[in-house]
């Protein structure tokens, strides 16, 4: 019984040996094949993190050569700026020349400016050799800058000049400078890059900014016109204020003569009865007053009279002074035409900084527009105060008043109520430019019952003083 056991297992394991070998058999295609699969998915996998590895590499570099570029074209743009807002030749030649090296090593180079009177081409910068200057002038002989001109295209070629000289080979670079249309003169340049190295990315590169190096010298050309025309203007303006000056003495013209005759008579007297040997007491005395008022009266007509700068100097200086000295030009007359001058000066009147004899131009103007305003004789009063930051001076009259479809006109250059052949029509509107010049402001009220009243509002200087 035992041994039928014992034999009864024996062949149970003999079964399942049979069974785990045919198993394995069944089994091993597709091990060897999962097997295969793994590998084949582990070279994939390597395969793509090597690829991914170089996308990142690569995109590295782009991002690297994007931010060059980025900051190239940046750079490019801030030059080009430079030489659009650039005021003389100097700079915007040398900023293209700066501009030109980022794009191609340069050894020299200028700008030829084409002027048709001459038919030359003359350099723009002086600080080129005179070298490189005659070679320009040998290439315009050649025909090679007229092709250029003709064509309107960069052109590059050997530099014969360079090839003997042991500097080793260099180009020539010829870049039409064109501005509307028109070929307005040359870029030259003399590179040592080789030609055959030259893109034409690069020669677009300086093409464009040649186009730049033009709209810059278009800018200083149109600068130094305004300039100029700027000059001429101030020089006008001082002239025409000179001649207003001039035209508000001759108004006055009868009463200062009348005011230079009393002491001229006075003085006449009195040396006839010293050569008759009858002077009077103090008579030296006297002879030193009336000269002395003399030199007065001519003093300020000299010092009102004499011609206007074109650029006005400002200082420190008193209103209520400059109002004085004007008054004293026109009291005796207005006296003598029953017209009263009445002063309310402050006495405490800060200070500003102004022009004393373009400011009594002011006041004399006004003045005598209250006169003319004031036929039968009349008051005019003067006030000076001192309010918040400004003096303010008044000055008004009880005259007929302004009608009011004037009132918008009377500071307009050559506007006149007054008949054909009295007054130029400048004085108001003088006036508001100087008041404008002082950094303030003119206003004006009337009324046909109670005259008119010319208000002018200066910036006082403040004390910096502390208390």
């Amino acid at each position: 019984m035992l041994k039928t056991n014992t034999m009864e297992a024996e062949q149970q394991k003999s079964r399942v040996q049979r069974n785990r070998l045919q198993l394995l058999d069944s089994a091993a295609p597709q091990f060897e094949s999962l097997a295969e699969s793994r590998e084949q998915y582990v070279r994939a996998l390597e395969d793509t993190i090597d690829l991914l590895k170089r996308d990142h590499t690569l995109a590295s570099h782009n991002n690297v050569a994007i931010r060059t570029s980025m900051n190239e074209l940046m750079a490019m743009q801030q030059l080009s700026n430079a030489i659009c807002t650039a005021r003389d030749p100097e700079t915007i030649v040398g900023t293209l020349i700066h501009l030109t090296r980022q794009v191609i090593p340069v050894s020299e180079s200028n700008v030829f400016l084409f002027d048709k009177a001459t038919n030359k081409y003359t350099p723009l910068s002086k600080k080129t050799s005179d070298r490189f200057n005659a070679e320009a002038k040998k290439h315009v002989e050649a025909g090679v800058v007229d092709w250029v001109m003709a064509e309107q295209r960069t052109v590059i070629f050997p530099d014969i000049e360079s090839m003997g000289g042991g500097g080793g080979k260099q180009i020539i670079v010829i870049v039409p400078l064109i501005m509307r249309n028109e070929t307005v003169g040359m870029y030259l340049i003399r590179s040592p890059k080789p030609h055959e190295d030259v893109s034409n990315q690069e020669i677009q590169l300086l093409t464009v900014l040649a186009n730049q190096a033009v709209i810059g010298l278009e800018n200083w050309r149109t600068f130094e016109k305004l300039n100029v025309a700027n000059k001429e203007l101030i020089a006008s303006q001082a002239q025409i204020r000179h001649v207003a000056k001039l035209a508000a003495i001759g108004e006055l013209a009868s009463g200062i003569v009348h005011e230079i005759k009393n002491p001229i008579q006075i003085l006449l007297m009195h040396m006839e009865l010293v050569h008759m040997g009858k002077p009077l007491p103090n008579w030296t005395y006297l002879f030193s007053q009336q000269i002395k008022r003399l030199s007065e009266i001519t003093g300020r007509l000299m010092n009102f009279s004499r011609s206007v700068a074109e650029e006005i100097k400002m200082t420190e200086i008193s209103v209520n002074d400059a109002i004085v000295e004007t008054l004293a030009i026109v009291q005796h007359e207005y006296e003598g035409n029953k017209i009263e001058i009445v002063q309310n000066l402050f006495n405490d009147l800060p200070r500003i900084t102004g022009n004393a004899n373009c400011l009594q131009q002011v006041f004399l103007n006004l003045l005598i527009n209250a006169r003319d305003a004031m036929p039968e004789g009349g008051t005019i009063s003067i006030t000076t105060e001192s309010s918040g930051y400004h003096v303010v001076v008044k000055i008004a009259d009880s005259g007929s008043g302004i009608e009011k479809k004037n009132m918008d006109k009377i500071f307009l250059p050559f506007f006149t109520t007054k008949g054909e052949g009295n007054g130029t029509g400048l004085g108001l509107s003088i006036c508001r430019k100087i008041v404008t010049e002082h950094k303030g402001e003119i206003k004006v009220e009337s009324d046909a019952a109670r005259g008119t009243t010319f208000s002018i509002f200066l910036p006082a200087k403040r004390s910096t003083s502390c208390s």
